[in-house]
Formats: structure tokens, C-alpha cells, sequence
């Protein structure tokens, strides 16, 4: 594509530091771009050697949760956390079949959504279920696993229920919310599949679409509208072979291959969604339609192989991508062995404008990645740098963390002024 404007430029990525207080690293040069269609290109050079422009860290804040005893701190298996705007924190414990209620300051203020078939109640599923918890102001609590959506006031007084749908001949989508913002709207991934067979071979052709969807007074609407866009598409196979005869009878087994997940995505929480393959640091804002904005790049990002290629030369560099309400974007690294839940979780962060502005680690076993990179334990992304995260311990029991992130001069991640 042709290149209509450029523009070059040297920049430290933030405002010169007050007096006494430490300066950034080397300058970050960023080369900005505007190509033909008007997607902007963002390119940052490869950080130093020692680290990026800006030098960062996440403080612990607060910690929920015990070891012993019977009160509402001693949680079950959290699965998720949620934040309202005046910082309550809900703790989704599935071990418990319930959502407790704490304030900022870790007081247990309720339950709320226990387990059960009645108005008010959760089906509560086993740890595949994936359900989780997103909070919509100005008092709106999203409960879904995927097969099931609900929505509850701070009260616990239930707002809406919705269930899966059908879409013409394929498989049921599982269709859940995972963001939502303060405009009435939510925004869900939904997966649809269909299968075809071809001899022993059957072929399962899954697709994720991001949706945003207008919240009714019931609840969203159950079809996939105008306002989509597909995220991943992946292929398994299940080849059926002879395994042994006895008596005349045949046992037959099979060998599934799976892709293994190529991309990873961010609701920006408006009307785009950002989405990358996790084999580069390069990352795409994309509009409900389809319209690639703005692809923003660190260093010499090398092109991923296509879908269809051998898996064994896929290697992730990207467990996964969030956005903060500053418009911030946090790249969590695949970790060296995403076995271990001892690793050390880094972030490479992206200002709002798209400038990288330096990586942040946290020893805190937050944003776990488990079963092989297909699945990062959730982190709630609060303004101002403030983060809620799930850690376990070395027994597997659950812990909620709150952590602000800051520079080493003290400064919080704000919503910059863009120069071009």
C-alpha cells in the first residue's frame, strides 16, 4: 500500500520529567505514518539494551483472601474479578457457586448471585465453563459462561437472562460478554462451528466473532448483527483409525489435531476492537465493519507464517492483549514455559497514541497462562493504572489482587495528547 504522509519522530514518550524527579531512558524513536485509506502506521524502534524508554512497576495495593478460617476471605476457585466505579470489588467463586461483594478497602459488604435454577440464582458449571464477570455502568454486573447470560444490579437483583441460540443449520455459538462500556453498549466474542466428514475424517471449522450489541431492557439480542467483525478461525480434525481386534471385533479410536490459537484480541470498549497474531508484535485497531485504523509496530516485527502452515513453525511471543480505559495497550508476553505458573508475567505497554513506552513485570502469580498458552487467567484494567488480578498459591488456593502501576518517578498512566 502506498504511503500518503509520513511523518518522523524522536520522542521520549511523555512530558519532561519534574524537577527531582528521575528522567526517562534513551529516547524512543517513533516513525508515524498515514497510508492510503487513512490507516495510520505507528512504528516504534526496538527498545535499548537494559529496557525501553520508561521505567515502570506495579505496587500491591490490596490483598483479599486467606488461608484458614470460615468467613467470606477464604474463597473457594475465583474465576474472575470486577470493578465498579466506586471500587467495589466482585469476586466470582465458582469453589463457592457464588459472587461476593468487597468495598476498595476489602470489607465484605454481600453475596450476591449464588448457585441454583430461581430467579437471581447462577447455573454454576465445572472449570471449563469459563464463566465470567463484567461490570457495565452505572449498575450493571454481567454473569456468562458462555451457554448463559445474566445481569444483576450491585444489589443482586436480577436485571436479565438469556440462554444460547441457534444460527441456520450450524452447531450452537457459544456467545459471551467480555466487555462493556458506559454508552449502553456490550461486547461479547461469539463462537460458531460446523463440521463436515469426509470418510474416517471429520473436519470442525470454529469461528470467534467480536460483536457489539446495544443492551435491550431484556436483554442483547440473540442474533449476530451488522456490528462484527471475525477475530480467529481455527480447524480440527479427527481422523478415526483401527486400534485393536479381539473376536472378530474392531476398536476404533481417533487422532485429533488441533490448531493451535494464532490470535488474540482486546475490546477497546467503543468502536473498535485491537487484534494481532501472536507470532509479532504488531497490533491492529479494527472497526466493527471490518476497517483496519491503525496498526502499530515495535522493532522489526517479522510476518507470521500463514494459517495453513506447519505447526511447528508457529511460536507465540503474545500470551494475550488488554486495553485500559486510557486507551493503553498492555502486551502480556508468552512466557518461556507456560507450564510454570512461577514465571514472572511482563507487559510491553503502548500508550494511547500507540508510543511504546517500556515494559512492566510483576512477580505475582497474576495473569497466569494455562494449558499450553489457550487460556490467560483475566485481569480487570481500571483507570489510572490500577489493575484487580487472580493469584494461587502453592496449594491452588485463590487470592485478589489489586496493583497500580507507576513510573519510577510516580507518575500513572494518563491519556496523552497525540502530535500527529
Amino acid at each position: 500500500m502506498a504511503r500518503a504522509t509520513a511523518a518522523i519522530l524522536l520522542t521520549a514518550a511523555g512530558p519532561a520529567p519534574a524537577l527531582g524527579m528521575e528522567a526517562p531512558h534513551a529516547p524512543q524513536e517513533v516513525t508515524v505514518e498515514t497510508l492510503d485509506g487513512g490507516r495510520i502506521l505507528v512504528r516504534n524502534s526496538a527498545p535499548p539494551r537494559g529496557g525501553g524508554p520508561e521505567e515502570w512497576r506495579l505496587v500491591e495495593e490490596l490483598r483479599l483472601g486467606q488461608a484458614d478460617g470460615t468467613g467470606p476471605e477464604v474463597f473457594g476457585d475465583v474465576h474472575d474479578v470486577a470493578v465498579d466505579e466506586r471500587g467495589n470489588i466482585y469476586v466470582l467463586d465458582v469453589g463457592s457457586k457464588e459472587v461476593r461483594v468487597f468495598d476498595r478497602d476489602g470489607r465484605h459488604l454481600r453475596n450476591m448471585a449464588r448457585g441454583g435454577e430461581g430467579p437471581g440464582e447462577v447455573r454454576y458449571r465445572d472449570w471449563a465453563s469459563g464463566q465470567a464477570l463484567v461490570f457495565q455502568p452505572p449498575n450493571r454486573l454481567w454473569i456468562g459462561d458462555g451457554r448463559q447470560q445474566l445481569s444483576f444490579d450491585s444489589l443482586g437483583n436480577e436485571l436479565s437472562r438469556a440462554g444460547g441460540f441457534l444460527v441456520g443449520g450450524q452447531l450452537p455459538p457459544r456467545s459471551k460478554i467480555v466487555a462493556a462500556d458506559d454508552q449502553g453498549f456490550v461486547y461479547q466474542e461469539v463462537r460458531v462451528s460446523d463440521r463436515t466428514r469426509s470418510g474416517d475424517e471429520t473436519t470442525s471449522h470454529s469461528r470467534t466473532y467480536g460483536v457489539r450489541l446495544p443492551v435491550y431492557p431484556e436483554h442483547p439480542s440473540p442474533f449476530v448483527p451488522r456490528d462484527s467483525v471475525l477475530l480467529d478461525s481455527r480447524i480440527s480434525t479427527n481422523t478415526m483409525q483401527s486400534r485393536s481386534e479381539s473376536g472378530g471385533r474392531i476398536t476404533r479410536g481417533g487422532i485429533v489435531r488441533v490448531s493451535i490459537p494464532r490470535r488474540a484480541w482486546a475490546f477497546a470498549g467503543g468502536e473498535t476492537v485491537w487484534a494481532a497474531n501472536r507470532a509479532a508484535h504488531r497490533f491492529h485497531e479494527i472497526t466493527f465493519v471490518g476497517d483496519t485504523v491503525r496498526t502499530i509496530e515495535l522493532g522489526d516485527a517479522p510476518q507470521p507464517p500463514p494459517d495453513d502452515s506447519d505447526e511447528s513453525e508457529f511460536e507465540p511471543l503474545i500470551a494475550g492483549l488488554s486495553v485500559s480505559p486510557e486507551g493503553w495497550l498492555w502486551v502480556l508476553r508468552f512466557p518461556d514455559d507456560p507450564d510454570n505458573p512461577g514465571d514472572h508475567r511482563v507487559w510491553d505497554l503502548f500508550d494511547n497514541c500507540g508510543r511504546y513506552r517500556g515494559d512492566v513485570s510483576s512477580s505475582v502469580g497474576i495473569a497466569t497462562v494455562r494449558f499450553g498458552g489457550q487460556m490467560v487467567d483475566p485481569i480487570d484494567f481500571g483507570a489510572g493504572g490500577v489493575i484487580h488480578g487472580i493469584a494461587r498459591d502453592a496449594l491452588g488456593l485463590s487470592y485478589v489482587l489489586r496493583l497500580r502501576l507507576e513510573s519510577a518517578a510516580g507518575m500513572r498512566p494518563t491519556r496523552e495528547v497525540c502530535p500527529f
